[in-house]
């Protein structure tokens, strides 16, 4: 799941360096374009106050297979889109929605199973991330120049389809959460855990977050081009496939940092490395600050997937997990709606990459 749908977001500045070419020389601004990329993002996060009580109400597999087949169905509508408002609705809204319950779930379940190792486990889950990234990151430009970008996305809807829907298939909750859906009403989402000041502190930092992840992942193959003078199909996808190298690497010894000496410690110096990268890549004149950045950034930027779970579980308890990743994936939504199309505008009307990374 998190290779088709985290990798997919990886590597979605591929789709937009194409769409920019194809509606840009329409009229059409970078940030209006940006948009499909947001709504992807936003409703991936932002879907989950429907997901998740969903999901807590009727089981993980209803909303697995809910997730595989609307997700799919978005990308392969979006191959037939000849206006920017239909991908908006295809491959922004419908993708983002079937993603919201496919990502729910892959989030929720794996860390019911663990105790100890449990920053471990969210880290091998999330760095199917990075390996989507590689994977699809030099498989869809090769697609996108032999059969262009309209069969490439009928071709990837496939693909998401046969991850999404095998994954479906052998998923399983731990025994005692396992069984049929509940015929009688039981509450599905505890807001009480919103007292806490812990978890307000960790809901703050949820929400600041969506604010930036996306914009390096979508800009750097559009830097390589214009400030650097690299091929975007060729030197920007080397970069983005370094930085979901990194990402995997990362994560996974994230992942086991967490476990040793605490999910919330390791993600706070995580987050601050993440950030103080970007004066890296803010002052980048060639290739190799590029690929510096690229691998500094990758390797820290995926703490936040990978400890979510361990961190929504120390402060919440495994009772409210469903619950307390809901609401942290709620508020992380307003950012990964919005930062694309604001970091497009400052781009816009600065005229320069840096007031943008700024």
């Amino acid at each position: 799941i998190i290779l088709a749908l985290i990798g997919y977001v990886s590597i979605y500045g591929i789709f937009q360096a194409k769409y920019n070419d194809i509606y840009g020389a329409r009229g059409y601004t970078q940030s209006s374009i940006s948009v499909v990329g947001s709504l992807a993002s936003g409703f991936l996060f932002g879907f989950t106050i429907i997901a998740g009580p969903a999901m807590n109400r009727f089981g993980h597999k209803i909303i697995l297979w809910s997730g595989c087949i609307i997700a799919s169905l978005g990308l392969l509508l979006a191959s037939w889109c000849t206006e920017l408002w239909q991908l908006y609705l295809t491959q922004g809204v419908m993708f983002g929605i079937g993603a919201s319950f496919l990502n729910i779930t892959a989030t929720a379940i794996p860390p019911l199973w663990y105790d100890k190792n449990r920053g471990l486990a969210m880290g091998i889950c999330f760095c199917g991330a990075g390996i989507g990234g590689v994977v699809l990151g030099f498989a869809i430009p090769a697609l996108i120049n032999a059969v262009e970008i309209y069969w490439t996305l009928r071709i990837f809807a496939l693909f998401h389809f046969v991850c999404t829907a095998f994954a479906a298939i052998v998923m399983r909750a731990p025994r005692q959460l396992a069984g049929s859906p509940v015929k009688a009403k039981r509450e599905v989402m505890n807001w009480s855990i919103m007292k806490d000041f812990g978890f307000l502190l960790w809901f703050l930092c949820a929400c600041l977050f969506g604010f930036a992840y996306m914009v390096p992942f979508a800009y750097v193959p559009s830097f390589a081009k214009d400030v650097i003078g690299l091929d975007p199909n060729v030197q920007g996808v080397q970069l983005l496939a370094f930085m979901s190298v990194s990402s995997t690497i990362g994560r996974i010894l994230i992942g086991i940092a967490g476990d040793r000496l605490g999910a919330i410690p390791v993600a706070a110096v995580s987050f601050m490395a993440t950030g103080a990268s970007g004066f890296m890549w803010m002052f980048a004149t060639t290739h190799g600050g590029l690929l510096v950045y690229s691998i500094v950034y990758g390797f820290f930027s995926g703490a936040f997937f990978t400890m979510i779970a361990s961190i929504t579980a120390n402060i919440t308890g495994l009772a409210n997990l469903g619950s307390g990743l809901t609401i942290i994936y709620l508020i992380n939504t307003p950012g990964n709606l919005f930062t694309l199309p604001i970091a497009g505008k400052i781009f816009e009307q600065a005229g320069n990459y840096k007031a943008m990374i700024g």
